[in-house]
């Protein structure tokens, strides 16, 4: 087990894939000396258990961006990340699906998305049809597709961004808890790590659920809500092959092909809230039967199709569903990434490299995280909703 350094230029904490992400960037532009502390192994939280999709495509302009930026990343990870590492990139394809009552707002958010250069057309009902015949679509009056798109692998990706930054000099150290962030004279002075201190000028959360606990100490109050979210487990009868990844909005669903014949089948939304260390991490039948019936609708063939289980995983949802990015203030020396409430997984890889620019030049020069501070939430200043449907607004471009 690696000992704990006494000592680093830079400390983060949180080992999920955002953590992984600026550790490898912070280390690959030789920032100095870098730790990462994660309270268990890495990808044990909420990026281990996620569905780990990559896609281009949102409502607002800054997320369709680095969606877009990373998705090409994950496309060519040999080439841009390089080691041994491979995060599992499955190029399947991404449907988002709407119906007539937010096809307008499909249609505008897209064409703008277009003009940023994401790879997204629009198609219609009977374009979904001829690239999945299982599919229905009376209920469906417009779609976007990405044939770009796809999903990874969420602990290889994190693991893989580990170890390069590993390779790159970073110092990783597993199974141990951060107590607290060490301030003094109105900046970070480091972190106490189960009784011993670590002595840094930096430090960055990224722990996810658990960064809410760590801040607070410092006066720092930032909501964020445990939600949990089930995952269910279809087996595809014969003859339905491999399908797209798919964002149905009019059921308020999504799906995506698994390894095998396996289809991961879920909500878009969830509203339980639970202890983030002692909750069910399994799904709950009544889900299963669920998720059943709507998979079912979508694809009447699943009808033949058999319940394979499923798994809970948890989002870190602030009260915007959005996160926490950049400065700390009034503490310097401290930032956040954390809080990305289920859509963070696929940013990652950029993140990482945007954030590192923060902390070494003091801002990025293609980026401005200014809407995602913290003091957003008692300014009452949220950022409104990027899903593919939403309705446009003005804060949705920058």
């Amino acid at each position: 087990m690696v000992d704990v350094p006494r000592t680093a230029d830079f400390v983060i904490v949180g080992g999920g894939v955002h953590g992984a992400s600026l550790a490898y960037h912070l280390a690959r532009k030789k920032a100095g000396r870098v730790l990462l502390i994660e309270k268990k192994f890495i990808a044990s939280g909420p990026t281990g258990r996620s569905t780990a999709l990559v896609r281009r495509f949102y409502a607002m302009d800054f997320f369709t961006r680095t969606a877009s930026a990373a998705a090409e990343v994950f496309r060519h990870w040999k080439d841009v990340v390089g080691g041994d590492g491979n995060p599992g990139f499955q190029q399947v394809g991404m449907l988002v699906l709407a119906g007539p009552d937010k096809a307008d707002h499909l249609r505008h958010n897209a064409l703008q998305a277009q003009k940023l250069g994401a790879g997204v057309t629009l198609i219609s009902p009977a374009d979904v049809k001829a690239l999945v015949p299982a599919a229905n679509v009376d209920d469906v009056a417009l779609s976007s597709y990405e044939a770009e798109s796809g999903y990874a692998d969420p602990s290889s990706t994190a693991n893989a961004l580990v170890n390069r930054a590993r390779e790159l000099g970073a110092t990783v150290v597993q199974y141990r808890h951060v107590d607290a962030i060490r301030t003094a004279g109105g900046k970070v002075v480091g972190v106490r790590s189960e009784g011993a201190d670590v002595d840094a000028p930096v430090v960055i959360t990224c722990a996810g659920l658990w960064a809410d606990r760590l801040l607070r100490a410092l006066g720092i109050e930032v909501s964020i809500k445990p939600e949990r979210h089930q995952m269910c487990f279809f087996r595809r009868p014969g003859g339905f092959g491999v399908h797209p990844a798919v964002a149905d909005t009019v059921q308020m669903t999504y799906m995506r092909p698994e390894h095998g014949d396996l289809t991961i089948h879920g909500k878009l939304s969830y509203d339980e809230i639970v202890d983030p260390d002692s909750y069910n991490e399994s799904v709950d039948p009544d889900q299963i039967v669920k998720n059943a019936e709507l998979i079912a609708h979508r694809f009447p063939v699943m009808e033949h199709g058999l319940a394979m289980g499923g798994y809970s995983g948890l989002y870190d949802a602030t009260p915007d569903h959005h996160p926490v990015l950049g400065a700390i203030p009034p503490y310097a020396g401290l930032f956040a990434d954390f809080g990305w409430s289920g859509h963070g997984f696929k940013h990652a890889p950029v993140i990482g490299d945007i954030l590192s620019d923060v902390i070494l030049h003091g801002r990025s020069k293609d980026y401005d995280l200014s809407p995602f501070r913290w003091t957003r939430f008692r300014e009452n200043d949220l950022v409104p909703s990027a899903r593919w449907t939403a309705e446009p607004h003005p804060k949705h471009r920058f």
